[in-house]
């Protein structure tokens, strides 16, 4: 991973070194832009299937989705550009998402129902990348990709048995974390004037896995919050602003 980030970052680099003249003679080569939206799960488990003893009890855990426990979550980002070529942009953004859960059923405790309630997901992300616009006239379809990094918010949990009046609170699930992130990006920018645009976009995003808590140590579910790497896909609209 750290190996594409290099690549990635020198690529972009040396493509603005190139283009630097081009984009020195161009009006209004700065912008700043400001999206918001919703972040829909594509893909990964906020915890895998997993089998063991919960106060002496057998307990069986099933694999829950981003979907499953988050569901869709609000989404927005600022970016700043720069253009270093007609056609092309150098941008870092930073984002901030999200999403609460509610409460649902994760498995069972010796048959009973067991159901299981997160804290929200909070995660914010900063981000190099590049944009390829598509076309010189008013409506400029655009592509484009980036690197970088999100922080995510501490998560504990709380896991309860309705049925038997059991509630284990406070169990530690998600630490903490920064982990690496990339992703891929298209959509549409409509120009309003020489200063100013709406864009509308979908991105596809990836980040690695979080730190894990073994708060459920001792009971054989120790490994099910291991691997809780992520795809999701931000829907956004918004503005931008030329200067």
């Amino acid at each position: 991973m750290r190996n594409v980030l290099r690549m990635c970052l020198s690529a972009a680099f040396v493509w603005a070194a190139v283009s630097g003249s081009t984009a020195s003679a161009q009006t209004n080569p700065w912008s700043v832009s400001f999206d918001i939206g919703a972040q829909v799960a594509v893909n990964g488990d906020v915890h895998s299937d997993g089998s063991g003893t919960v106060l002496g009890l057998p307990t069986q855990v099933t694999a829950k989705s981003y979907g499953d426990v988050y569901g869709t979550g609000f989404y927005w980002a600022a970016g700043l550009g720069y253009r270093v070529a007609e056609q092309g942009e150098l941008r870092i953004r930073g984002s901030y998402t999200s999403n609460p859960a509610e409460r649902l059923q994760v498995g069972t405790v010796a048959g009973l129902p067991l159901f299981g309630l997160f804290d929200d997901y909070e995660a914010f992300g900063m981000d190099l990348g590049y944009r390829q616009y598509l076309g010189r006239g008013r409506i400029q379809p655009f592509a484009g990709a980036d690197v970088g990094f999100v922080r995510l918010e501490t998560v504990t949990s709380e896991f309860s048995v309705p049925a038997a009046g059991v509630v284990l609170p406070d169990v530690g699930f998600l630490d903490s974390s920064v982990v690496p992130a990339f992703g891929f990006s298209g959509g549409v920018q409509v120009q309003l004037s020489d200063r100013l645009a709406l864009q509308g976009g979908v991105d596809f995003r990836w980040h690695g896995d979080a730190t894990d808590v073994d708060g459920l140590a001792g009971t054989g579910l120790e490994e099910i919050n291991d691997e809780t790497r992520r795809w999701s896909m931000p829907i956004t609209g918004g503005v931008v602003v030329k200067f």
